[in-house]
């Protein structure tokens, strides 16, 4: 009896069942973490872990209430189709998807390099090449079409470019949703706090911000980047990390507007706990921003990723594109596939990820019913 009334309090205090179990998982997560750093025996790969916190969040916080809320959630999606691009966002991003993770399966290892292969243009193109004939001793003009070998053709290394842009998919796409992950849940609890406690530690977490925002996104990333080397997970915890201060005041103006609202204030007189108040009433009404901002911030951060695979900054173990634009920069007049098509990728994701967020801020905005 002790413990049920034990566990119904310390559901209360923190706004239900979802959100003590969220916790308990979290704190499992932490503690398995710490053991592994303490003892030094290996339970779980790193990589695991910051899968398993933002699944974690993004279960409980996105997908679970999209569920329960199933009429509300079809409303929403409902306003969104409106939005006619949306439709591309919805169905590139998707595509984008299924390529990162089945991709990998039907191509081949995008770290090959086929010297006889090199240079080859797309299928159904064709280029001229001048090669050494060794009977002749001169150099002769052959013309060398594409192959269904490589369907996309290969760049001057023989490496295939199918099996790059999809190498580099996966790549954008995990960063893109890790850091962005990373950087809107620090932004969110930021806000949030400091919305709802006020007084002197809304003026330090505000100053601090201002502090982060006057520094230059992309020159900070390349210099903690330069300093601490140019690995994948290095960049995205630095992106993440880094890229957080717009969100926490975004999410604190909102949170400032619900905290003087009718029913925060009937909770309060009631007795709700600080925490009650935060997960049951105060998160759960800035969702549809965070989602926003998130879906908007995806192109910017991987636009980053890329500009520093591009100024040859990024994980040089991994085909990101904007490493296949770095190399294919100098050999645009007799291979320009290898930059254009990764640029064209570049671009639809950018553009996909954009079409889907402005059609998720009309369906969520209410001035737009008009």
């Amino acid at each position: 009896m002790y413990s049920d009334t034990l566990w119904q309090r310390m559901a209360r205090a923190v706004g239900g069942v979802k959100n003590l179990s969220f916790f308990i998982l979290i704190a499992i997560f932490t503690l398995l973490g710490a053991v592994q750093i303490l003892f030094k025996v290996r339970l779980l790969p790193t990589t695991v872990y910051v899968y398993l916190y933002l699944s974690t969040l993004i279960i409980y916080f996105a997908v679970l209430p999209l569920y329960w809320n199933r009429r509300l959630t079809s409303y929403y999606w409902n306003r969104t189709k409106k939005f006619r691009p949306s439709y591309f966002g919805v169905g590139f991003i998707l595509f984008l998807i299924l390529l990162a993770l089945i991709g990998p399966f039907f191509t081949q290892d995008p770290t090959a390099h086929v010297l006889k292969d090199k240079g080859l243009p797309p299928v159904g193109l064709s280029v001229e090449q001048s090669t050494f004939d060794l009977a002749t001793g001169k150099f002769v003009t052959v013309v060398t079409p594409g192959t269904w070998k490589h369907p996309l053709g290969t760049d001057n290394d023989g490496a295939d470019m199918l099996a790059m842009l999809v190498s580099g998919a996966r790549i954008s796409l995990q960063v893109g949703l890790l850091a962005t992950g990373i950087a809107i849940f620090i932004g969110s609890v930021v806000g949030v706090f400091s919305a709802y406690i006020g007084g002197w530690v809304d003026n330090v977490l505000m100053r601090i911000v201002d502090i982060m925002l006057t520094f230059p996104f992309f020159l900070l990333l390349v210099f903690i980047v330069y300093i601490y080397g140019a690995n994948l997970w290095i960049i995205i915890f630095v992106i993440g990390f880094t890229g957080w201060p717009g969100t926490a005041r975004l999410v604190r103006s909102e949170a400032l507007s619900l905290r003087t609202r009718d029913y925060i204030l009937a909770s309060k007189s009631l007795g709700a706990s600080d925490a009650r108040i935060v997960f049951r009433h105060l998160i759960p009404n800035v969702i549809s921003l965070i989602i926003v901002i998130s879906t908007l911030s995806i192109p910017g951060i991987i636009i980053a990723e890329a500009g520093l695979s591009f100024i040859g900054l990024g994980d040089p173990n991994k085909s990101s594109w904007g490493r296949i634009l770095n190399s294919g920069q100098n050999s645009l007049e007799t291979a320009w596939w290898v930059a254009v098509e990764p640029g064209v990728m570049l671009f639809l994701t950018v553009l996909a990820f954009n079409f889907l967020g402005d059609g998720l801020r009309d369906a969520f905005d209410p001035r737009s019913e008009a």
